[in-house]
This record gives structure tokens, sequence and C-alpha cells, in this order.
């Protein structure tokens, strides 16, 4: 079954500053599970240029090109895309709520259920790298499910996704300013930054047995998983475990009762 993997991280660390990270940005993004991001270019606003083929050495250096505001990569298959991702580098004189979510990025790639613990080591030191505060990992039908389940647009309905995790994925865009301590809800993936795990105790949260892995990527990052198959995210199996993960982690889940659907 073709589907596509959708990431999100809101991150702290101003690539274009740190040489030494884009570098390392640009290895992970160069490993095998990154393959559809192809090509590369750097946005100014509204705007693209310098598209080229992506290597590790021409990330590092779009990164710490001041000309950009964020870097964004794609592939077409059949004259429509395939996968697709950017990363913010630059504040740009903007003044965040919180520096450990100041920085936006996403990532849409084909899940081909090849190797998930390599998929799986490559995104925790993407996050990583990044300072992530704040984030999630999903599984989506097709590349435009996994796009609009990333943005601002509200979610639509599709077999295998409640109602609830809808509302929790319109109220990330509607409350921002809380995701650096407070989560929209819980998906197949979701990490914590250092601002939530300062308010639970991530023993506990093993403990509680509603996550089939929780890893401490570092003392300021963790990764929960619901799941052992991003699969379950379509099937309707991760539904039916997410009440005992939104219990465990009930001390950081926001208020959405103010979000609608409308």
């Amino acid at each position: 079954m073709k589907c596509s993997m959708a990431v999100r991280l809101d991150f702290g660390r101003q690539l274009q500053r740190d040489a030494e990270a884009s570098r390392a940005v640009g290895e992970i993004l160069t490993r095998p599970c990154f393959a559809a991001l192809e090509r590369i270019s750097g946005r100014r606003k509204d705007r693209w240029s310098k598209h080229a083929k992506a290597s590790a050495s021409l990330i590092a250096e779009y990164f710490a090109d001041p000309a950009f505001d964020a870097v964004h990569f794609d592939t077409k298959r059949d004259d429509e895309l395939d996968a697709s991702a950017e990363f913010e580098s630059e504040l740009a004189g903007r003044d965040p709520a919180s520096a450990e979510t100041a920085m936006q990025g996403y990532i849409v790639i084909p899940y081909l259920d090849a190797d998930l613990d390599a998929d799986r080591s490559a995104l925790l030191a993407l996050a990583d790298v990044m300072q992530t505060g704040a984030g999630f990992v999903a599984l989506e039908p097709d590349y435009r499910a996994a796009k609009r389940a990333l943005s601002s647009a509200r979610p639509k309905e599709r077999s295998g996704l409640s109602a609830t995790r809808r509302l929790g994925r319109r109220a990330r865009s509607w409350k921002s300013e809380l995701l650096a301590t407070q989560i929209a809800t819980v998906e197949w993936g979701t990490f914590l930054g250092a601002g939530h795990l300062e308010r639970i105790d991530l023993s506990k949260v093993r403990g509680s047995g509603a996550f089939a892995r929780v890893v401490e990527v570092s003392p300021q990052l963790a990764f929960l998983q619901v799941t052992e198959d991003p699969m379950d995210d379509l099937s309707g199996a991760l539904e039916a475990r997410l009440p005992a993960a939104r219990e465990a982690l009930a001390p950081l889940l926001m208020d959405i009762s103010d979000v609608n659907l409308d």
C-alpha cells in the first residue's frame, strides 16, 4: 500500500548561524530514507531560487546562505509532487513565543516500510541536531493528505482518524504559542521537548504501557511511539490505543474545547 509519512518539527536552532549543525543536517538528509528529497532550493519569503540536485555539502551551503529564510526540498513523479520538505533557517527579526519552537520544518516522503529502524534513527538524529521542542510523525494515504495534515487547513475526515485528533491537528496552528509546553493531540509518533519533559515523569510514561516505544533522545528531547507499525495510523488500530496514550500524557494536553472544524 502506497502512503506518505508526514513529519513536523518545531525547533530552536537557527541553522544559518551554526555551520556545524548545518553540516550535520546535510549528512542526515542524504541518508537513504530521505532519498526522495532529490531537489533543493532556497526560499526567500514566497520565492524559490537556485534549484539543484541535493547533496550534503549543498544542503549545508544553502542553510548558511543569508539570502534565504528557508531551505526547500522536493521531487516529482509523473508531473506531481511525490515528496517535499522545508526548514526555516533564520528567525528574520521575528519575536517568537518560545525559543524552543521558534522555527518550523516539515517532511513528506513516501513510506515504503523498508527499514523502519533506519527511518526512525534518521528522524531522531535530525530532531536532535535541530534542537526540536515539539513535533510529530503521522501516516496519511497520499502526498496531498500528508501536506494537509501538516498545514493549518481544516483536517479532512478519513478512515482511522478520529474527530478528536482532527481537532488536535487544527489546534496546533490555532494555539501554536503553547506548543513548547503543551501538546494538542497524540499522534503515532510524538516529540516531547524540554518544556514538556519538565512537566512529566518520563519513567512513569514509559511504565504506563501506553506506548510501544519511549526513546530518550537527549535530556531535552524524547520520542514516543504509540504502536510499532506506522501503518496502524490508517487502519484504526492506532486510534484504539490513543485513549491510554492521552491519559499517560494528560498533564501536557492543551485545552482544545474552543477549537472547531468549521
